[in-house]
């Protein structure tokens, strides 16, 4: 049977979306499981899940503690969960370490890409030209692979950086907004542009840099026929020499999960549709962002450019992703002459989750750049998020009617 394709503004016509004024965070109510005296000596007590840690006391002289249980929590796996994904498989050294957020092209000329398959989440944004630009976020420097290629900072991709207060790599910027944005909120940056070592091949990522040299042009990609420009490339331990020799603080505080997860696959998503392939329109240059789910390992894998899959040039892996989030923003011309685009993140609005087969409306807000995108459903509470690795599609609201699925 042929599969109908719908729009998704069909299906919401005629619903008033509001965005909340505030965000609510939804969770299980505390339990409390209390043992009397009388009963503890042939009652075993149950450990139940709670906000905080509550204890009986006997005779004045033992004390039984609950125990907080976490579902996302093998206590026999030595590793630590990653915040950004909710899985357990992030090394206990890297806690407390800040992750880096890199800004990757996404021409046709310039893929595919290096090293994008490893990252925990990638936000896709429009820049000048209809084109689209990715930032990839990794929380552990030390695993980053060969990165690239780079291309240069705009605002936008230092706004989302910042709500992960990740340091911030890139090739260049937007000399006519950037600089400003850059002061004002304090952004920890490093412009690879200024550390560029020139053509260099390096061997299974390896690769030897002196002094205030922390980046290079990629020889491989330039004996395949790339152009300069898309050659720019770097790696973790190239990004660590940089944050130690330019005093860059790599530490952060603790601040938990960036969003609510849960064990894949167990998210409850209120009043969802069935949605196993959906194709987000960004602009005429790129109309054709392209997730198609697989029911063997329940993620969505990507595809772009007339259904070519979008790859990692050193493992031949298509990205894909447990989540997938489209988030609808005012977008407009800044009118400089150059065509570049300002993104009114702070003004939050409407869009869609999609996991696990599933897609649902929500509403989103990120009123600072210091702050993280916030994701509610329509009722204003914080959804669960399925844990594993996400991708961001950052959509003109104009452009919304052009997003479908079947």
């Amino acid at each position: 049977m042929k599969k109908q394709i719908k729009t998704l503004a069909a299906l919401i016509a005629g619903i008033t979306i509001v965005t909340p004024l505030s965000v609510c965070s939804c969770g299980n109510k505390s339990e409390e499981t209390t043992t009397s005296a009388t009963t503890a000596a042939t009652t075993t007590t149950e450990a139940t899940t709670t906000s905080e840690t509550t204890a009986a006391s006997l005779d004045n002289s033992v004390t039984f503690a609950e125990e907080t249980t976490d579902p996302l929590i093998d206590p026999n796996n030595p590793m630590v969960l990653d915040p950004y994904t909710g899985l357990q498989d992030m090394d206990p050294q890297n806690v407390g370490k800040r992750s880096i957020a890199c800004t990757i092209s996404n021409l046709k000329a310039a893929t595919p890409s290096k090293g994008t398959a490893l990252a925990d989440i990638i936000y896709e944004y429009e820049t000048e030209g209809g084109q689209t630009r990715l930032l990839a976020v990794f929380p552990d420097i030390s695993k980053v692979p060969v990165i690239g290629s780079f291309r240069s900072a705009r605002v936008v991709a230092a706004d989302l950086a910042d709500g992960t207060n990740s340091i911030f790599v890139h090739w260049g910027y937007d000399k006519t907004k950037f600089p400003k944005f850059f002061k004002e909120y304090n952004i920890d940056a490093i412009d690879m542009n200024a550390y560029d070592a020139g053509w260099q091949a390096d061997v299974d990522g390896k690769i030897e840099l002196n002094g205030y040299k922390y980046s290079w042009r990629d020889l491989h990609w330039k004996k395949s026929g790339r152009v300069l420009q898309d050659c720019a490339v770097t790696n973790g331990e190239q990004v660590q020499r940089a944050i130690n020799d330019l005093g860059i603080n790599p530490k952060t505080e603790e601040t938990g999960l960036l969003y609510n997860f849960v064990p894949d696959g167990t998210a409850k998503m209120k009043n969802s549709y069935d949605c196993k392939d959906i194709m987000v329109y960004f602009s005429e240059c790129n109309p054709d962002a392209h997730f198609v789910y697989n029911d063997k390992d329940h993620t969505y894998y990507k595809s772009q450019y007339k259904d070519t899959p979008q790859t990692d040039d050193l493992t031949g892996e298509q990205l894909h992703f447990t989540n997938v989030f489209i988030l609808y923003t005012n977008i407009h011309d800044r009118h400089d002459g150059a065509g570049h685009l300002d993104f009114s993140l702070e003004l939050g609005g409407q869009g869609y989750y999609i996991s696990n087969g599933k897609l649902v409306e929500i509403n989103w807000i990120k009123p600072n750049p210091m702050d993280k995108i916030q994701i509610t459903d329509l009722d204003g509470k914080e959804i669960e998020v399925n844990a594993g690795k996400s991708y961001f599609c950052m959509v003109d609201i104009k452009e919304r009617s052009k997003t479908s699925w079947q």
